[in-house]
C-alpha cells in the first residue's frame, strides 16, 4: 500500500487562505467602511453579552471577535457600559419603529389600532435577541444596578410614540387617558405578559398572538373608554383618597 504525504504548501494553502480573514488596508475608513465595522463589532458586542453575560465580556474580546482594533471601538464608546447601552438601544429600536407603523398605518378603528399596537409591543420585546438581553439584565441588575437604569431610560424611549398616540386619543375623546405615561408603561406589561414574559416560551404563532392582544385589549378597554361628563370625577384619585384610613 502506498501513503501519499500531503505537501502542507501545496495541498492546504487554499483552505487556509479561504478562511483567513480580509484585512482592511491602512488607513483611515470610508464613511461605508466605518458603518460596516461599527455593525461588526456591535455585533460581536451583543453576541458576548448574551453568551458570556456582563461581567464576561470585555471590549478588547469584542474587537478581536469583530476583528477590529480596540481603538475603533473606544474612539466611539468609552467604556463597556457605554457599549451596553448602544447595544441595549440597537435591540429596542426597531420595537419603537414598528409601534409607530402601527399607530400610524391606514387603520382608523381605535380598537384596531390598539389590538394592532399591543400586539406589535409583545413582537418586539420577544425578538430573541432582544428578550435575552431582557432576561441578562435582570439576572445581572443586583451586581451592576446601572443596567437597570439604562434600560428604564430606554423603555420611555421606546413607549414615546405611545405616550402621543394616547395624548392625542384623549384630546380628541376617543380613549380616556388623564395620564398618558403610566397608561402606556401599564399597557405595555400587559402586552408582556409579566413574569410569564421572561420565564415560558414566547406565544406559538399569530393565532396566539391575536388571541392574546385580544385578551388584553378587552381587559383595559372599558378603563380607556370615553366617559360622559357625569361619569367623569371632579377630584383626583389622590383627593378622593384624603382622610381614608386604607
Amino acid at each position: 500500500m502506498t501513503i501519499t504525504l500531503l505537501d502542507p504548501v501545496t495541498e492546504l494553502s487554499p483552505s487556509a487562505e479561504a478562511v483567513e480573514p480580509k484585512r482592511r488596508a491602512r488607513g483611515r475608513p470610508s464613511v461605508v467602511q466605518a458603518a460596516e465595522l461599527r455593525e461588526a463589532f456591535l455585533d460581536a458586542a451583543t453576541q458576548s453579552f448574551l453568551e458570556k453575560g456582563y461581567a464576561g465580556t470585555s471590549i478588547e474580546a469584542v474587537a478581536r471577535d469583530a476583528g477590529v482594533a480596540k481603538i475603533t471601538i473606544y474612539r466611539q464608546f468609552e467604556n463597556k457600559q457605554a457599549l451596553f447601552h448602544e447595544v441595549i438601544h440597537r435591540a429596542v429600536e426597531k420595537a419603537r419603529t414598528d409601534m409607530h407603523a402601527a399607530l400610524k398605518g391606514e387603520q382608523t378603528n381605535t380598537e384596531e389600532r390598539l389590538l394592532e399596537l399591543i400586539e406589535g409591543m409583545y413582537l418586539g420585546a420577544t425578538e430573541p435577541r432582544t428578550l435575552g438581553l431582557l432576561r441578562l439584565v435582570i439576572a445581572e441588575a443586583t451586581r451592576f444596578p446601572e443596567l437597570a437604569k439604562l434600560v428604564y431610560t430606554e423603555n420611555s424611549w421606546v413607549l414615546g410614540p405611545v405616550v402621543a398616540y394616547l395624548e392625542e386619543a384623549h384630546r380628541n375623546g376617543q380613549l380616556h387617558v388623564p395620564n398618558p405615561e403610566l397608561t402606556a408603561v401599564q399597557l405595555s406589561n400587559l402586552a408582556f405578559g409579566g413574569v410569564r414574559f421572561f420565564i415560558s416560551r414566547p406565544l406559538g404563532g399569530p393565532v396566539e398572538r391575536r388571541e392574546w392582544a385580544q385578551g388584553v385589549l378587552d381587559l383595559v378597554l372599558g378603563g380607556l373608554a370615553p366617559r360622559k361628563a357625569s361619569q367623569e370625577p371632579e377630584a383626583s384619585h389622590a383627593q378622593r383618597s384624603e382622610g381614608s384610613t386604607v
